[in-house]
């Protein structure tokens, strides 16, 4: 058995740069979309009274 099976493969640093970017792009909508859905809530619950 391989011992390399076990680690992830290497990656420059540009391409972790990138996944990094990625990652935190998604992230951010991510937020932005919870954000949206909570404050959504509570303006339906203010303004049905």
């Amino acid at each position: 058995m391989s011992a390399n099976r076990d680690q992830p493969p290497r990656r420059d640093q540009q391409e972790v740069a990138e996944a990094r970017r990625r990652a935190r792009r998604t992230a951010l909508i991510v937020a932005l979309v919870a954000v949206g859905v909570y404050v959504a809530f509570i303006l339906s619950g203010v303004l049905n009274r």
